[in-house]
């Protein structure tokens, strides 16, 4: 029996380029791997959004815009405080900055309708697409932000919003393989577009200048040759065992070059083990598979998997009604067991 193919994603496709253990540990091993602040905060803004691009809520639109705050709504407010409450993000610092840059989003062109009026528009566009072909075989999951068509010059626009504490630089600038998915898919959803553009909005920044990158169009040759790519990292990933994840460790790739951004040994962090200071007294940061630790997988009363936690943070209150769970332990990267 063939096994379905594994869905793809940018971000699953990317841990995988950036380092095969790191690919095993969250994706095969299912090890716990805390949300940083910055993902927090950009996935309540997202979900609001998703709420505000609703035509009958344009009035909450509307009065976040008049009063230049995302908190000005009571509905907002409450959703954001117990949002942030829930994920240990409800420090001052915190909540600002979703202000902050939920209406710097907002100001920006949020019904794309600055140059023309769309003649239909999309929020969180769900795509899940099966090829299989030609000598092509994949599967593409995954939502984009915003979508605007324009049906009378047969173009559509690609937004994505991003919460980073960078803009893209360097190759990932110019070649970016969410610019490609998304182009790629809107391609298969929507056929008769012929002109496809992405633009990539960094939140933190001045949507008017630094903050807004707009991609080059990508041709049908590129997007083919995309696909023959995604056939490959499929084949790959379909097959993924313990000896492929020893195959493309980030430590043996060294420290990047300029325009390589976030790679290689930058990856693994500077800690020489959990717990480890700068001089400073803030904590080392490190990859999370990087030291071992004990953590518990929690299941549903179907026996399906749900999450997973570690020791020190774990409660049985986690465990659902007629759920389970079970402890085991992470002895750490091959690379740095000691």
């Amino acid at each position: 029996m063939i096994e379905p193919n594994t869905p793809l994603s940018a971000s699953r496709i990317k841990t995988l380029q950036t380092c095969s253990w790191l690919y095993w540990t969250n994706y095969k091993l299912k090890l716990p791997n805390k949300s940083n602040h910055g993902s927090l905060r950009g996935s309540c803004i997202h979900l609001i959004y998703e709420c505000l691009g609703n035509p009958r809520h344009k009035h909450i639109y509307d009065k976040i815009v008049e009063t230049q705050d995302f908190y000005s709504y009571p509905a907002i407010r409450r959703y954001v405080l117990t949002y942030a409450k829930k994920h240990d993000i409800n420090d001052q610092e915190n909540l600002d900055l979703i202000n902050q840059m939920g209406v710097e989003g907002i100001n920006f062109d949020f019904f794309g309708k600055e140059e023309k009026d769309p003649s239909d528009a999309f929020d969180e566009q769900k795509f899940d697409i099966n090829v299989s072909e030609n000598g092509k075989n994949y599967r593409i999951l995954g939502f984009i932000d915003k979508l605007f068509l324009f049906k009378e010059e047969s173009r559509i626009l690609i937004r994505d919003f991003k919460t980073s504490k960078g803009v893209f630089e360097g190759k990932e600038a110019v070649d970016n393989m969410q610019d490609l998915m998304y182009s790629l898919a809107v391609k298969h959803i929507y056929p008769d577009y012929l002109k496809r553009n992405s633009e990539f909005l960094f939140l933190k920044f001045d949507l008017r200048g630094k903050g807004h990158l707009k991609m080059d169009q990508l041709s049908d040759d590129e997007l083919e040759g995309f696909e023959y790519f995604l056939t490959g990292i499929q084949e790959t990933i379909n097959k993924f065992n313990e000896n492929t994840a020893k195959s493309n460790f980030a430590y043996d790739k060294g420290y990047p070059a300029k325009d390589e951004g976030f790679a290689g040994k930058l990856v693994c962090g500077r800690a020489d083990y959990e717990g480890h200071l700068k001089k400073d007294g803030s904590l080392m940061w490190h990859c999370s598979a990087k030291f071992p630790f004990f953590y518990h997988h929690i299941f549903n009363k179907n026996k399906e998997f749900i999450t997973s936690v570690r020791e020190e943070e774990f409660s049985e209150k986690m465990i659902p009604e007629g759920g389970t769970h079970e402890m085991k332990y992470y002895g750490g990267c091959p690379k740095f067991q000691k």
